[in-house]
């Protein structure tokens, strides 16, 4: 049993620290958290207005919890909070439930020694968080998925073996029926997992381990049995939408399409929906499209059928796959509605399509790019596609798509060129490996009609520090509205407010700030030095009538130093 209570640590480091008295209750309502982006549709808008634009410089710090696990990368866990307990997770994937009004830990249910094989070569911790339905806490670490009493945090029996169902192995053996383990062929998780109506949805990452394709995977909430699986790259014809993606391979191994963050749902379309990362291997051999890598793919609630995709990078050699959740919304453009979906990807472009067919809402218009390369063997492909506005004007990226700031110690010997250009070793190019929209997830507010949107700029082979753009687009004509620009890695996900309030925060190698901004204007509103990186989405919740914003900190350049602090906001406390 791997079940810890607070008072039986067993060697972990446990710091919880209440900061000011807590403010006496307007009343007794709680507003959960339950989900790791809040809802089915990932949208990260709260009702809530306790905390709003006229009241937010007065917010400070309500209390902090550090549960002592640095190792891994950044502290990317977003909080779950439901019924006055908060569920966060440290970068191994062990889970801990604490007072979401004062910190307190509750119990803990340490994963450590449960994740077999995660020693691999390669592999690297880090852990987004989980999820909750119906009493039950699900955690997907390593390459399993545990699901937790959320009162007791005792593993739930039946679910799989003792708590732990080893998912991804049991999909992989149905083809390599030899493997052992399934980090062994570098398969694990980084997402919180997607549930709705009794089965977890999770996607398998790791695109650069080489594997054969990315798993998509429905689970029994009650069995830990695999209900269905899609493969984002199809190895044959055993292997759904093999007829699509398969002639889009040309002379060589099928390799990446891992899937990093939380899927979608819109459960009156049936539909899921997800992003798929980046190919891999030599890319001299995978001549083509490359499907269905660098994609949003459609998905049957109930069957795993392919309904539509959309891909972003055509043939990907600069490594821009697609990182964050996509966003569903409604809207009206022209004054009809439209069912929306908006993602942005790696390559800096923010890509807003009709969710029920894939059809872009604006145009999006393959573009010719540079084909010119001295790589033997490669066929770079001719087109990209280039998001446009509704009034037919190239849409502003998210961050530079061309070398900006660059300094001249830093060019000499080099060449700036367009995106999209053939990789040489003499190039330096925007967005880079690490820039524009990562995995941070998009947040919408049906009050100001907005997309928010973090992402970074650094341009590759540059010589220069990050910058963090956040920018708000009217997603009904393509407009960028307002851009923020900060120092440090753009990869926190905002939460708007009803309050007219949208937080973020900034990945620093010094710092870390979480910022509040007007969600109309832009205009920062107020900041909170947290002392370390800010790599982590917020979450917004309510405790006893009284409203709270709570943002995992920690991580230095790129989140290669780890981290482990909670921080817990509020208002001054009343007299």
């Amino acid at each position: 049993m791997r079940q810890k209570s607070a008072t039986s640590v067993l060697g972990l480091f446990v710091l919880t620290m209440v900061l000011v008295s807590p403010a006496p209750a307007q009343d007794a309502q709680d507003i959960d958290w339950p989900l790791h982006n809040l809802d089915l549709y990932g949208g990260r808008y709260s009702p809530m207005d306790q905390i709003n634009r006229d009241n937010v410089a007065t917010l400070t710090p309500r209390w902090l919890f550090q549960h002592g696990v640095i190792d891994g990368v950044s502290n990317q866990t977003t909080p779950v909070i439901v019924d006055g307990v908060m569920y966060v997770t440290d970068s191994r994937g062990s889970v801990y439930a604490v007072n979401a009004a004062d910190g307190h830990l509750i119990w803990i249910y340490d994963v450590t020694e449960l994740l077999a094989g995660a020693r691999r070569e390669g592999y690297i911790f880090r852990h987004r968080g989980v999820t909750y339905e119906d009493g039950v806490v699900y955690s997907a670490a390593g390459s399993f998925i545990f699901a937790l009493d959320a009162k007791t945090g005792e593993p739930i029996e039946g679910f799989g073996d003792n708590g732990q169902a080893s998912v991804i192995l049991d999909v992989l053996r149905l083809r390599y029926p030899e493997v052992e383990t399934a980090i062994s062929m570098g398969y694990w998780f980084t997402t919180a997992p997607q549930i709705h109506d009794g089965v977890i949805y999770v996607g398998s990452t790791r695109s650069e381990s080489r594997i054969p394709g990315g798993h998509v995977l429905a689970v029994d909430a009650a069995t830990g049995d695999v209900i269905w699986h899609f493969n984002t790259i199809p190895q044959d014809e055993n292997d759904q939408g093999w007829d699509i993606a398969g002639p889009t391979w040309v002379g060589g191994g099928r390799e990446g399409g891992g899937i990093w963050e939380t899927p979608s749902i819109d459960p009156e379309l049936g539909m899921l929906y997800v992003a798929v990362g980046n190919p891999f291997g030599d890319s001299t051999k995978r001549a083509g499209l490359n499907l269905f890598t660098d994609s949003i793919l459609a998905l049957s609630l109930e069957t795993g059928q392919l309904e539509w995709y959309y891909q972003q990078v055509h043939h990907d050699v600069w490594d821009y796959d697609n990182g964050q959740q996509p966003i569903l919304f409604d809207m009206e453009v022209a004054g009809a509605p439209v069912k929306a979906l908006a993602q942005a990807n790696k390559n800096a472009w923010l890509y807003i399509l009709n969710r029920e067919t894939g059809e872009p809402v604006h145009p999006i218009i393959e573009t010719a790019v540079s084909t010119e390369t001295d790589r033997e063997g490669e066929q770079p492909y001719p087109t990209q596609p280039i998001p446009h506005k509704a009034n037919g004007e190239r849409m502003e990226p998210v961050s530079p798509v061309f070398p900006e700031d660059i300094a001249p110690e830093h060019l000499e010997g080099k060449r700036l060129v367009p995106q999209y250009t053939p990789l040489a070793q003499d190039i330096i190019f925007a967005p880079g490996m690490g820039g524009g929209a990562s995995y941070a997830p998009i947040a919408y507010s049906p009050q100001t009609g907005l997309l928010y949107v973090t992402a970074i700029d650094r341009p590759h082979n540059s010589g220069r520090g990050p910058r963090g753009y956040f920018s708000a687009y009217d997603p009904t004509t393509g407009e960028l509205v307002w851009r923020q620009i900060f120092e440090g890695y753009g990869q926190s996900g905002p939460v708007v407010t009803a309050g007219g309030v949208v937080f973020v925060g900034a990945g620093s190698n010094i710092a870390g700030y979480f910022y509040a901004y007007d969600a109309a204007t832009g205009e920062e509103l107020w900041r909170f030095n947290t002392g370390a990186g800010v790599f982590a989405a917020p979450s917004v919740y309510m405790v006893n009538g009284e409203q709270f914003v709570t943002v995992a900190s920690g991580g230095g350049s790129r989140g290669r130093r780890g981290g482990d602090l909670i921080l817990s906001f509020a208002l001054p406390p009343r007299p």
